[in-house]
């Protein structure tokens, strides 16, 4: 386990889960500290009330730990292995990686359509 977590991208996964579900757990406890639309009440009163507590909780938490997860990655700096220029992208900003494309050479080409009616349908001619 302690070689596995030697790894860098294992260790970025597995921290932001942990701080994404310990988030989500906070969510929900103050949901229900708060008596947010009747969720303490509904857990003291019903028998099963515990099972909805429950419930929010974990889906919180997967959540809040799966967002947490996949902004770490979409965040990681990655390399264009045509350019060689360096890392690029993540939180480096810059346009996501356009740079390599010249917009000014784009220009519109006229196209052709026939006339059509609503929602697609052709429409269809009048006699005089």
């Amino acid at each position: 386990m302690r070689a596995l977590m030697k790894q860098p991208l294992i260790r970025l996964f597995v921290t932001n889960g942990i701080l994404g579900i310990g988030f989500g757990l906070a969510i929900a406890a103050t949901l229900v500290a708060v008596d947010f639309r009747g969720v303490a009440t509904l857990a003291l009163t019903d028998p099963d009330g515990f099972v909805a507590v429950i419930l929010l909780a974990f889906g919180l938490s997967v959540t809040c730990g799966g967002a947490a997860i996949a902004t770490a990655v979409m965040l990681l700096p990655w390399e264009d292995e045509e350019d060689g220029d360096g890392p690029r992208g993540g939180s480096g900003g810059g346009g996501g990686g356009n740079e390599r494309f010249d917009t000014t050479a784009l220009r519109p080409i006229p196209v052709r359509v026939q006339a059509r009616g609503r929602h697609g349908v052709p429409r269809i001619p009048r006699d005089g």
